[in-house]
């Protein structure tokens, strides 16, 4: 027998809020409504992860690109890198502060985030993921720092 939740999730989802308003609580899918209920919260996580990866991302490309001599061609890239940069910064901000307990997740959410950053910025910048430091040289203090910026990496 197949269930509403496998055909129709859109129904489903509003027939367990009609359920729930009206205290059928019996009635409830409850292990299908508990793993809804599980996922929402690990999209949350999933959010501020990404808004991370984004914008290191961005610092890396940056820190990469302003130290070489040839910048030619390269105010467009630094001016759309901050300006993303200046947006995750926001979108962090955001969705930590709707959601609080993100932030005992934090540190792990940020080495996880710089981890996949690496291989964004190295995706396109074309070259490999190695060009970038294995840590993070930036803390999650300094990145969420107004007009913060990397340094020139001029290895």
């Amino acid at each position: 027998m197949e269930n509403l939740y496998d055909t129709d999730f859109y129904t489903w989802s509003y027939q367990q809020a009609e359920l729930i308003r009206q205290g059928r609580f019996n009635e409830l899918d409850m292990d299908n409504l508990i793993e809804e209920v599980e996922d929402m919260g690990k999209a949350r996580y999933r959010a501020l992860e990404s808004c991370l990866e984004q914008l290191l991302s961005h610092a890396l490309k940056w820190q990469m690109q302003s130290g070489k001599d040839d910048l030619h061609d390269m105010d467009q890239w630094f001016r759309s890198w901050s300006i993303s940069i200046g947006k995750q910064r926001i979108a962090i901000l955001k969705e930590l502060k709707k959601n609080p307990g993100l932030h005992n997740k934090l540190d792990e959410i940020f080495l996880d985030a710089y981890d996949y950053s690496r291989k964004l910025a190295a995706n396109e910048m074309q070259c490999k993921p190695d060009v970038f430091p294995p840590q993070c040289p930036w803390t999650y203090e300094q990145i969420m720092t107004e007009d913060w910026l990397p340094e020139a990496d001029n290895d």
